[in-house]
């Protein structure tokens, strides 16, 4: 099923995927963060975190907002999110965007 998403809610993904794959793969940088994908470049073996990992990568570097997920990767990245909102403590507007792309990500079939 193809899932529109937002930039912000593209970030979202990635980030929460991240804390479940490997958080060291988050870099802060000046006030902000980068994600460091060296670690599955060239790694034959990829889990199916990973592949999904990078499938938002490629989703967020083409720009165009269209995510293709089967049902089993919507239910990953909605149990990725939904640990994410717990790790810390978010302002209301990410916790909103967050729990809306959930709910969204439940209907992926």
């Amino acid at each position: 099923m193809v899932l529109e998403i937002s930039g912000d809610e593209m970030v979202l993904a990635i980030i929460g995927l991240v804390r479940v794959i490997n958080p060291a793969m988050l870099k802060a940088e000046k006030g902000d963060f980068t994600v460091d994908f060296s670690q599955l470049e060239g790694k034959e073996n990829l889990s199916s975190d990973e592949h999904l990992l990078v499938k938002l990568r490629v989703a967020a570097d083409s720009e165009t907002g269209s995510l293709d997920l089967d049902g089993v990767e919507g239910r990953r990245l909605g149990i990725a999110l939904e640990r994410l909102e717990t790790l810390q403590k978010w302002p209301a507007d990410v916790l909103n965007m967050s729990r809306a792309l959930r709910s969204r990500l439940s209907t992926v079939v």
